[in-house]
């Protein structure tokens, strides 16, 4: 964490504690040596840790050992894949993330907005690695899809520009309003030192790097799937088992997910057969909670039967930024500080074009019993510290797709209608986690990938591009989510068959929860 002030600034509220501190907080860590050192160290502790005897340790030391052990087996494997990372991705690159990770800074203390300042600091010299990044993995042929190159350029470019009210100026001037601690005088001081950072140097790094990544178009490939990329399968296939959990190759995967979907459609077939005026009048329903306070007030209620207790948490739902919403997801969570009881923020673009019953479905994926309400129990379980650095997306992507779905039947809508609903949106989610492994594991072109969403009854090509655009720039990425949940099914499912008329469903949620994030074999090990 000492190398990585931003994350320890989400992690940890009071890292000294930790005994944890900042010589020289700073963003630059993207050279080939910096990898190289980090990738000695993870080789060291993967040699250290296997030498220690699992058996001599305790049982609450095992379930550590196994999480660490297959975490640190992935990260060993990744040593030679550093370029083939898309650091520019449109939705989940640096550029596009940064702003909302430094919206979203909270100042405890004068440490935080010191620290802050100082990462502003080093904009100029972090981006000019990023560059320096994107231009040696052009030269190697790995570049970014030319389509996603140039939405990042055009963020870049847009952000770039000044205002009054840009984003890192009037949150920064709010946030630091907010701190009782600072004087009238350091208030001012302060936003006047953020305000020269933000003029001078962080918003000419953006245009800079517009400009330079701009040299690269030329460069960059117009397919962008790993497939087309020196050992691109093999990289996508170490990228699949990391995001989803599971150590399944992407034709095994390929093949689970097609077997899911063709049980959900059947489903659904048999729900139109007996009830045939299903699919005019569920095209009629609108969730009828207006609001995201009032979804999340009704999730936390209606979640008391099925799941664990949990304490109240307190909650704020806020707007994505405009200037974010073009390239932001529908919703995130922002996690509290593990050590902190701390205040919760879900963010929504209301620029997402949902409807309310999607909405609802949103919010319980990212609060309850999703995101917030899994991180919160989890806390509440006491874990080893330790547990709250590694990440194991298929886990928690899979644990809030899963809440997700659950929430349907939450809802006010009567079961058929829940049931035909769910089974809708998993079907959807399961097209997309196999056109990924299509595109990037198979060579899909964006005609085969319409071909696949057509033979299903999506016929328009915008969307269909759109989704083509989002697998290219974001490999693996709908894995977590929808690999992640049929993992959850499946144990749900073999744990029902070994309990059978003992079966809780609130009992199975604890004992998911209480494992806390984990690769799938480990989980089912300690299940």
């Amino acid at each position: 964490l000492e190398d990585d002030p931003l994350s320890c600034h989400f992690t940890l509220q009071d890292p000294s504690v930790y005994h944890i501190s900042f010589t020289e907080p700073s963003l630059c860590h993207l050279t080939f040596e910096d990898h190289m050192r980090s990738q000695k160290k993870t080789n060291d502790f993967l040699k250290q840790l296997k030498d220690i005897n699992r058996s001599e340790l305790s049982r609450r030391e095992q379930l550590v050992y196994d999480v660490l052990l297959e975490y640190y087996n992935i990260e060993e494997k990744m040593e030679d894949y550093y370029y083939y990372q898309n650091l520019l991705s449109p939705t989940a690159g640096i550029p596009s993330s940064l702003p909302i990770l430094l919206s979203a800074y909270d100042f405890h203390t004068k440490e935080d907005i010191i620290c802050y300042l100082s990462l502003l600091e080093d904009f100029d010299i972090y981006f000019g690695q990023l560059y320096a990044y994107a231009t040696e993995q052009a030269n190697r042929h790995l570049a970014e899809n030319r389509e996603s190159l140039q939405q990042t350029i055009d963020f870049c470019t847009s952000f770039a520009t000044f205002s009054e009210d840009h984003l890192l100026l009037s949150s920064f001037e709010k946030r630091i309003h907010d701190c009782s601690f600072l004087s009238e005088l350091e208030k001012n001081s302060y936003i006047f030192k953020n305000s020269t950072l933000i003029t001078n140097v962080v918003l000419p790094s953006y245009l800079s790097l517009s400009n330079q990544l701009s040299s690269l178009i030329d460069k960059s490939d117009v397919n962008g799937s790993l497939y087309a990329k020196e050992k691109g399968r093999s990289y996508y296939a170490l990228l699949a088992r990391q995001n989803s959990g599971t150590a399944e190759s992407p034709y095994t995967l390929f093949q689970q997910i097609s077997a899911r979907r063709q049980k959900d459609l059947s489903q659904m077939a048999d729900l139109f057969s007996h009830n045939p005026a299903l699919a005019s009048s569920i095209s009629s329903y609108d969730c009828p909670l207006s609001t995201p306070e009032d979804m999340m007030e009704h999730l936390q209620n209606a979640i008391q039967n099925d799941f664990p207790s949990c304490e109240q948490v307190t909650v704020t739902i806020q707007q994505i930024a405009p200037q974010l919403q073009k390239t932001s997801a529908p919703a995130y969570y922002f996690i509290a500080p593990f050590d902190s009881h701390g205040h919760h923020f879900i963010f929504y673009n209301p620029n997402a074009n949902i409807d309310q019953t999607t909405l609802f479905t949103t919010m319980a994926h990212e609060g309850f019993p999703g995101h917030l309400y899994q991180t919160t129990y989890y806390a509440n379980t006491n874990p080893d510290p330790l547990r709250n650095l590694l990440n194991f997306s298929g886990y928690v992507e899979g644990w809030a797709t899963y809440a997700e779905m659950c929430s349907y039947y939450l809802s006010s809508l009567e079961k058929p209608y829940a049931t035909l609903l769910q089974k809708n949106s998993s079907v959807l989610l399961g097209l997309y986690a196999a056109a990924d492994i299509g595109i990037h594991y198979d060579n899909w072109s964006l005609a085969q990938t319409t071909q696949f969403f057509t033979s299903y009854g999506i016929k328009d090509e915008k969307p269909i591009r759109e989704i083509y655009e989002l697998i290219i720039s974001d490999p693996a990425n709908y894995l977590k989510y929808y690999v992640g949940y049929v993992e959850i099914l499946d144990l749900k499912k073999a744990s029902l068959k070994k309990k059978k008329e003992k079966f809780s469903q609130k009992k199975f949620h604890k004992s998911i929860l209480d494992i806390g994030p984990a690769p799938f074999d480990v989980v089912e090990k300690w299940l």
